[in-house]
């Protein structure tokens, strides 16, 4: 059973670009979570996505989990970042009408309407923990 580091790098390999919040843009995946400066950095998130990746195996899900998820920067949308197979594509898209979606292809995020929070929960293994993370780091930086 592959560790949540080997989950997240397995995720880069198959994934061509995620957001780093340390350069506050997609960065090649060759360079992301090997890079040591980034990794020093304070914002850097791979922690927090390497525990969520390893809650949503140690529950033992069949459901797909999420790799990163954070809001936009009006508050009203979630970002998410998920493997892409042709079922998890299908269910996602039956459930999320096509007018509260949207795919961003440079990043390969999905946007969806916060409104959504039930559907997403059912679809992805670990999304009410992301939502509940997002919740305590909004708490703490408003403090």
């Amino acid at each position: 059973m592959p560790t949540a580091r080997q989950a997240i790098k397995k995720w880069f390999r198959e994934h061509p670009k995620t957001f780093c919040p340390v350069v506050g843009q997609p960065i090649c995946r060759h360079n992301g979570c090997d890079n040591a400066t980034l990794r020093s950095d304070p914002r850097c998130n791979i922690a927090l996505k390497s525990a969520m990746a390893e809650r949503a195996r140690a529950a033992n899900d069949a459901r797909p989990w999420l790799a990163d998820v954070r809001l936009s920067a009006d508050g009203r949308r979630y970002i998410l970042n998920f493997s892409f197979d042709r079922l998890t594509l299908q269910d996602f898209r039956n459930v999320i009408p096509a007018s509260d979606r949207a795919y961003d292809e440079e990043n390969h995020e999905w946007n969806v309407e916060r409104r959504h929070w039930g559907p997403l929960n059912s679809i992805f293994a670990n999304f009410s923990e992301w939502d509940l993370e997002l919740g305590r780091l909004r708490r703490v930086n408003t403090r």
